[in-house]
């Protein structure tokens, strides 16, 4: 069993307020989680002391809720020493930028480490017992930054605001071809074909799919691209770009066909920048990770 703590303390204009609005309106807790809270003496107090969430707040009281969860109900990742990229870390979220080629999360399929067995060894180095959430996806091929949250809590709230368009992710991409338009949006519905597992297309009765796209820098044959995702779909930006007859380099899926991919020997696509709130404090995060070296090194030799 782990605990994260929560404190808010009662202002004027929250004065007269059910502490059950306190608890959905400020701290963003869910109705399972506020239900999970009040089965435990010491999981929803006023100054220290157990209250009903119908109770009304005063202003200068101290809000305390502890969050209990069960581990034992998470699926087990096996600790495996590796080298960990962390870009932050704190309490309630670790954000790690991924090279390429590993996969987050392991699967039946592939018995090999993964992000998830590193960071897993990371929190037993340090003494910590945390779930592993990893908010989001990143394919094995695809590098860069991704989020974890270190508690149910964090990561449901990460979640919503993946869905709610509040999270902002930004990649780079070496695209096939020359752009005539250095600045475009995708907006193209993306779908499963019948019988088919694994490769994505645009299709009338897919999934509404917007990516916006920016040319940084345009070379012969190819360009460095800023993508930017309003939704969140399996290969989305892959299967966008090679819509409009942009491929990215180095992917086996949608530009098998292209004539050259200068030297990238997998998919050419980079997760650089995302922007979150704090799930606990609401205060604006904003990350980094810079162009990897393979990427680099197609650009630097074209």
């Amino acid at each position: 069993m782990s605990e994260r703590n929560l404190e808010y303390t009662i202002t004027q204009e929250d004065t007269g307020k059910l502490v059950k609005d306190i608890l959905k309106e400020i701290l963003h807790m869910s109705r399972r989680e506020i239900s999970h809270a009040k089965a435990f003496d010491d999981g929803i107090l006023i100054d220290g002391r157990h209250v009903n969430v119908l109770y009304k707040v005063t202003c200068g009281e101290i809000l305390h809720v502890t969050i209990h969860e069960n581990l034992e109900d998470s699926s087990y990742i096996e600790p495996i020493e590796g080298a960990l990229d962390i870009v932050y870390e704190d309490e309630d979220i670790i954000v790690v930028n991924k090279p390429a080629g590993m996969l987050v999360h392991p699967l039946k399929s592939h018995a090999v480490a993964t992000l998830s067995n590193y960071i897993a060894w990371h929190f037993e180095q340090s003494g910590e017992r945390h779930a592993l959430r990893p908010v989001g996806r990143l394919d094995r091929e695809t590098s860069g930054l991704i989020v974890f949250g270190k508690n149910r809590f964090s990561a449901n709230i990460l979640n919503d605001q993946s869905i709610n368009g509040i999270k902002v992710k930004e990649y780079l991409a070496l695209c096939s071809g020359f752009f005539d338009k250095p600045i475009g949006l995708v907006d193209a519905p993306i779908g499963l074909p019948p019988g088919v597992k694994m490769v994505r297309e645009i299709r009338e009765d897919g999934d509404p799919s917007l990516t916006h796209y920016e040319v940084i820098e345009q070379k012969e044959g190819f360009a460095l691209v800023k993508l930017r995702l309003e939704t969140g779909r399996t290969h989305q930006i892959r299967v966008h770009m090679k819509s409009i007859g942009h491929a990215l380099l180095g992917d086996g899926l949608y530009g098998a066909d292209l004539p050259s991919w200068y030297g990238m020997e997998r998919v050419a696509l980079h997760s650089s920048h995302m922007e979150i709130m704090h799930p606990v404090s609401s205060r604006k995060l904003s990350f980094d990770a810079d162009i990897p070296y393979d990427m680099q090194k197609t650009l630097s030799a074209y």
